[in-house]
């Protein structure tokens, strides 16, 4: 026969069924801040970003040294479509030197705001060969902000001129390049390239270069990589 439930036994199954509400309450009262994307990966839809360094340190194996693209495999890195071109920026390998010059010349804050922007990152390699051959201490030099500024700028376009954008406004003006005003106030020409679907870009003086990255899709515009430094002038 079960004997009544005592006093102090009411008691503590009432504590305990508040102890197992309590998860559930506080659960209920979480910031709907977005999670360590680290931890977290994103859901929607994931472009992978080019990474070319390791490929430009390689060297042959010797008895102290391995190759290094063998032992050192660099790690994939994903542009998120629902991240800002800051957050997907700075998770690039490739796009190292590029976000500590656009923080020198105080442009990594915009990057970072609705926009939208479009740009055409430049990837470690060339970025670190033009710099050396700037006078008076190299691109970063204080004594060439100016310049840095002005190289950095011609490659952030306002609006989001995606593939599909650029394509449209070609068969808009029926012509195979567009005209696009950078926030250095230069023009960045983009033209049809040889391939389906590929684009060139030109400077001021007509000298181009190709697009490494063809337009990956972000939360606040588009980013493109391209395969090499383009100036706005030379």
């Amino acid at each position: 026969m079960l004997k009544p439930m005592t006093s102090v036994a009411r008691r503590t199954r009432t504590i305990s069924s508040a102890c197992l509400l309590l998860p559930l309450l506080l659960s209920g009262c979480e910031s709907g801040a977005r999670q360590d994307p680290l931890e977290h990966p994103g859901s929607v839809m994931a472009t992978r970003m080019p990474a070319a360094s390791s490929g430009h340190m390689y060297h042959e194996s010797t008895k102290s040294l391995t190759s290094t693209p063998v032992a050192y495999e660099e790690p994939p890195t994903l542009s998120y479509a629902d991240r800002p071109l800051l957050e997907n920026i700075s998770a690039s390998l490739e796009l190292a030197d590029y976000l500590h010059a656009l923080r020198q010349a105080d442009l990594a804050r915009l990057l970072g705001r609705n926009g939208p922007f479009t740009v055409f990152a430049i990837p470690n390699e060339p970025l670190e060969r033009y710099a050396a051959t700037i006078p008076g201490g190299g691109l970063m030099a204080p004594s060439n902000a100016a310049l840095l500024h002005r190289v950095l700028a011609y490659t952030i376009v306002r609006g989001n001129w995606s593939p599909q954008a650029i394509d449209k406004a070609m068969a808009k003006s029926k012509t195979t390049r567009i005209a696009l005003r950078t926030m250095s106030g230069d023009v960045l020409t983009v033209s049809r390239g040889q391939n389906p679907g590929a684009f060139v870009l030109l400077n001021g003086s007509g000298r181009e270069t190709r697009i490494w990255l063809n337009g990956a899709p972000q939360s606040n515009g588009v980013l493109y990589f391209t395969q090499d430094i383009l100036p706005p002038n030379g």
